[in-house]
């Protein structure tokens, strides 16, 4: 299997003026409108990156905080890290767990299996954003197969499609795009036992992380702050003929040396 881009080339585009997504937006439709204004035809094989943001305003995910109730354990940790006790209770609902409270951040794992940051809840970007939260959609991955469907129904080609949101990491600052939901797409490319290095030496610890990998490169050309582009084309990766599942890149608790 091969995870390199076909003739050494890859190719990443973003969309230009995807417009502001409101509730019950059709995805697929406004892409490929998008893409048609700025005269890039999905091609076969293209992986259609979507930044998480606009799926969550699409599924309604957009929360009023002077809807929730906080509890006496969202009071509590409100205190220890001075942020709004309902965003603290909208944490707490969208997690399994809360691993670590510091310096005014929650470590959390998510309802989805991710460990990260505040349970993903977001406040950036938003147009009401006054006493507005935005939470990760209910089924990335979900989502991510109905967008593939159809565009690949319209269009008549098939595509993958990696919704993206960016997350930090254990080892290194600064946040990076990851892969949190996909479909279409192989996620992840294990290569102990099955190849060798350059001196025939068989690999023994070398898993990619294939969709991060792809989700990190759109980013480069989505932007992470008031570009608004939210929707990026990656062209020229050699898809490999099986695809997986995002949450096969989540590293079981008996791996994790941070918890």
């Amino acid at each position: 299997m091969n995870s390199r881009s076909a003739n050494n080339k890859l190719e990443v585009f973003a969309l230009n003026n995807v417009p502001s997504i409101k509730e019950h937006d059709d995805i697929a439709k406004i892409i490929l409108e998008n893409s048609k204004e700025d005269n890039l035809a999905i091609q076969k094989n293209d992986i259609v990156v979507i930044a998480q943001k606009i799926i969550s305003k699409s599924e309604g995910r957009l929360i009023d905080l002077e809807t929730i109730v906080a509890s006496e354990q969202a009071e509590k940790i409100a205190k220890q890290t001075s942020k709004d006790a309902r965003l603290v209770e909208l944490i707490i609902q969208e997690s399994n767990e809360i691993i670590r409270i510091q310096d005014g951040i929650i470590i959390v794992e998510h309802r989805l299996g991710h460990v990260l940051a505040n349970a993903g809840i977001d406040q950036s970007n938003i147009e009401n954003g006054n006493g507005h939260v935005l939470l990760l959609p209910e089924n990335p991955s979900k989502s991510a197969d109905q967008i593939r469907r159809a565009i690949e129904s319209s269009i008549d080609v098939e595509v993958g499609v990696i919704i993206t949101d960016s997350m930090g990491r254990a080892w290194r600052l600064g946040t990076t795009g990851h892969a949190i939901g996909s479909s279409g797409v192989k996620t992840i490319i294990d290569l102990r036992g099955k190849s060798k290095d350059l001196f025939g030496r068989e690999l023994q610890t070398t898993v990619i992380g294939f969709a991060d990998q792809i989700a990190s490169s759109a980013a480069l050309v989505m932007g992470e702050s008031n570009e608004g582009k939210p929707v990026a084309i990656v062209r020229g990766i050699d898809m490999p003929s099986d695809s997986d599942n995002v949450n096969d890149l989540i590293r079981s608790k008996e791996e994790d040396l941070f918890r």
